[in-house]
């Protein structure tokens, strides 16, 4: 496959998620909260996020491994497909079981929904494996529109349940969960089709090729996405269990973690997408610095900006949003979006750190910070439910993103920058307080969002912290 069709594949991935996911995000998932109630949506929240908790016993690497592995062009393993199929269906025998178990142990009472979220995070493992098999097949530009598959059923499905009950009935949490698995399942019907009509097929399964040093290899990043997902879920589940009003503290937590997950996505996809330059890098011995402070600046100053708008305008959002307002409700909006502030700095440094072979010692610094989140929740929750989440989320992701940072500067002798950091505090205060004066007057909150993004990147430019010509390398490199 040429570059320009790479290149064309990927431009095309981007602008197909950037416009489906923030649909599924707020028009439909927001929408379902909105008409099923704070509290029957809280409780949906709290089983989503204990599934998404052991989610890595869905994987243990193997997607990754087999994506590597495939694209190495190592045709031998294209007859092992079929070994890592039944592989996978004796991992979600493992990880129901582990699920259910801790669910009785912890006192779930709607079994029904965590069976439900159970398997659509199985069907949603299982088609992420099916697309792996289309990259490492080079079929990036089916990948792009597969990418978008299963929300787009979605979105179809679950907007004529929500805004034509009359016909399709009234949309509960129930008929949301079976939407979804429907959907999935389609989804995986559809990409297995595609692999077939391409003589690539599932034969026989032989475990050969799963040994000792393929699991050795793989262990690192199961720990680590397991580590990562108690540290970003865990919260949500503990919620609903230990307040005393936990289904809806929960519900109210997840507005706010809505805001918080849809604007990672941004960087996410910018972690993902420099993973493989920085090993290149890496590997080439070339220096990393530039392209790592770069990266960070872009990713602080969006983050820095996203949390400054939300702080300020919380009850606009929160009014157009779920169309209440509710000053609890503002409160917990203001307090959880500054900890995409530690989300950004721990993908940046943390993307090295993977990316160079440290994955070992970011292990070490998710556990410190999972114990550190874990600990402050079961001290705070009982006492001030989501507001304690809100806090400990803060805290525990500040500390992962600075030692993050710590540990990349003095392992690669990396200068700091610092005076980038007074940059970072002067765009957020200068964001404020454009946001301050303008909601004095008549002017809509929203026609103020594009022009405070428009700020803060003529701060990125005038202060040379971004380079066009070094991202535009950047991009013909990749």
């Amino acid at each position: 496959m040429n570059h320009s069709r790479f290149y064309s594949s990927l431009l095309l991935l981007i602008i197909l998620n950037a416009i489906i996911k923030p649909v599924w995000i707020f028009g439909i998932d927001r929408q379902v909260q909105n008409v099923t109630g704070i509290t029957k949506y809280g409780t949906y929240f709290s089983l989503l996020n204990l599934s998404i908790v052991f989610g890595f016993l869905l994987d243990w690497g193997l997607n990754n491994f087999v994506n590597r592995e495939l694209a190495a062009k190592k045709t031998e393993l294209q007859d092992q497909l079929g070994s890592f199929l039944l592989l996978k269906l004796f991992f979600f025998v493992v990880y129901a079981i582990v699920v259910l178990m801790v669910g009785k142990l912890s006192g779930v009472k709607h079994w029904n929904m965590l069976i439900g979220v159970i398997v659509i995070q199985f069907l949603t493992f299982l088609f992420l494996f099916f697309r792996n098999v289309v990259t490492a097949n080079q079929l990036f530009r089916t990948d792009a529109w597969l990418s978008v598959l299963d929300k787009t059923l979605m979105i179809v499905v679950c907007g004529l349940l929500i805004f034509w009950p009359a016909f399709f009935g009234f949309m509960n949490i129930q008929k949301f969960i079976v939407a979804q698995i429907v959907c999935t399942s389609i989804a995986c019907i559809v990409v297995v089709l595609i692999l077939l009509s391409r003589r690539i097929v599932f034969k026989r399964p032989s475990f050969k090729f799963f040994n000792r040093p393929v699991i050795a290899s793989v262990l690192p990043f199961a720990i680590t996405l397991f580590l990562m997902s108690i540290h970003t879920r865990l919260d949500g589940f503990l919620l609903e269990r230990l307040h005393w009003n936990g289904a809806h503290e929960a519900g109210i937590y997840a507005g706010a973690f809505r805001l918080l997950d849809a604007s990672n996505m941004v960087g996410y996809l910018i972690a993902s997408f420099s993973m493989p330059f920085v090993a290149r890098l890496w590997s080439e011995a070339r220096p990393l610095g530039q392209v790592v402070l770069q990266t960070r600046h872009v990713q602080l100053m969006f983050a820095i900006t996203v949390a400054a708008i939300v702080i300020m305008l919380a009850p606009s959002l929160e009014e157009i949003l779920y169309h209440r307002s509710d000053a609890y409700g503002i409160r917990i909006l203001k307090w959880c979006l500054p900890a995409l502030i530690g989300y950004a700095l721990s993908q940046v440094y943390g993307t090295v750190m993977t990316a160079t072979g440290s994955i070992v010692a970011f292990c070490y610094l998710n556990l410190l910070a999972v114990t550190t989140n874990v600990i402050m929740n079961l001290f705070l929750i009982p006492s001030y439910g989501a507001f304690g989440c809100c806090i400990s989320a803060l805290c525990s992701q500040f500390l992962l993103g600075i030692s993050t940072m710590i540990f990349i500067h003095r392992k690669m002798r990396m200068a700091s920058d610092a005076r980038s950091l007074v940059l970072y505090l002067l765009n957020g205060l200068t964001v404020c307080a454009v946001l301050y004066l303008f909601t004095k007057t008549s002017v809509n909150s929203l026609l103020l969002i594009p022009a405070v993004a428009l700020i803060s990147f003529l701060v990125m430019w005038m202060t040379k912290m971004i380079s066009v010509d070094s991202w535009l390398s950047f991009l013909k490199k990749q």
